[in-house]
């Protein structure tokens, strides 16, 4: 790769953001020093040392990098390599917008963040950067989730995970599960669906399998089920996990007034109305993340 155009994309810490009149009550902790905000104020160290290290190592290249936070007026597929310095949630962030182009994540905050899909810490970086300019360093084919509303794609860049669920997470979620087993009427706390990618987060935290990373396949995991009948028929659902094979679908018919799907996080969000089908699809149009297979050895 000669002379490659390189885009960092980075997060803006929790004290960054406070700095700047995100939250004034966390500014007061700040300001008075409180024990309670202590990790945010050791991760925002820990994020711009990384910053730092990741701009002197491209400069001791001769690299030129265009720095970004928001990516608006940004296309990503124009250049040749993008670099996230934050962790998972940059990751995701940035895999919206991301096609072809290839992703090295560092991980700015080991002690504080888990870095799935990040190659390694800021002291890797070099070498890291070294290969991948090198052509030395393999990129693993994570696959995403397309997801269509009644019929219609909404959006085909889902590397994580899919909630359904009532726009009130304090309300019960009614719908109709459709898979190959058959479909079912539920009341839960809505549905979790999740790409290989995902298996290891939410999904495996609501009872979920972790998945071989590469796989094309879903996995769907129903929250919190209750008896869809009430008093008169007790029984819970039967269809409350399963794994969706390329090809095939999940699809859900909600039955609630104010439904959201939650895409990849709090930050995409897609309403749902009464008697809309979502339907979940695996196998969409891969991400390439530089380092994932080694550091994750899979």
């Amino acid at each position: 790769m000669g002379e490659p155009s390189i885009l960092v994309i980075h997060r803006r810490s929790t004290v960054a953001q406070i700095s700047s009149g995100r939250s004034d009550a966390m500014a007061r902790l700040l300001r008075h020093k409180d024990p309670l905000v202590d990790k945010y104020v050791e991760a925002h160290a820990h994020h711009e040392a990384a910053m730092s290290a990741v701009r002197s190592a491209l400069e001791e290249r001769g690299l030129d990098a265009t720095w970004r936070h928001d990516l608006g007026g940004i296309e990503p597929d124009d250049f040749d390599l993008v670099i996230t310095v934050g962790g998972d949630g940059t990751v995701l962030h940035a895999s919206h917008s991301i096609g072809e182009t290839p992703i090295l994540a560092v991980n700015s905050s080991p002690e504080t963040s888990v870095g799935y899909f990040t190659a390694g810490g800021a002291s890797e970086f070099p070498d890291l950067l070294d290969r991948v300019l090198g052509g030395d360093l393999g990129c693993q084919r994570l696959f995403r989730m397309e997801v269509k509303v009644n019929g219609e794609v909404v959006n085909t860049r889902v590397l994580n995970d899919c909630l359904f669920s009532h726009d009130c997470p304090a309300s019960t979620t009614r719908y109709e599960l459709r898979c190959r087993d058959g479909k079912e009427m539920q009341l839960s706390s809505g549905v979790w669906v999740a790409t290989a990618a995902g298996s290891t987060a939410a999904m495996r935290a609501a009872g979920g399998r972790a998945m071989r990373a590469g796989s094309r396949m879903l996995q769907f995991a129903v929250r919190e089920p209750g008896p869809f009948g009430g008093a008169e028929y007790p029984a819970l659902p039967r269809l409350t996990k399963g794994f969706v094979k390329r090809g095939e679908t999940v699809s859900i018919r909600s039955m609630t007034a104010a439904a959201k799907i939650w895409i990849d996080g709090p930050h995409v969000v897609v309403p749902v109305e009464f008697g809309d089908i979502i339907t979940f699809s695996g196998g969409a149009r891969p991400v390439r993340l530089c380092g994932y297979k080694e550091k994750n050895n899979s």
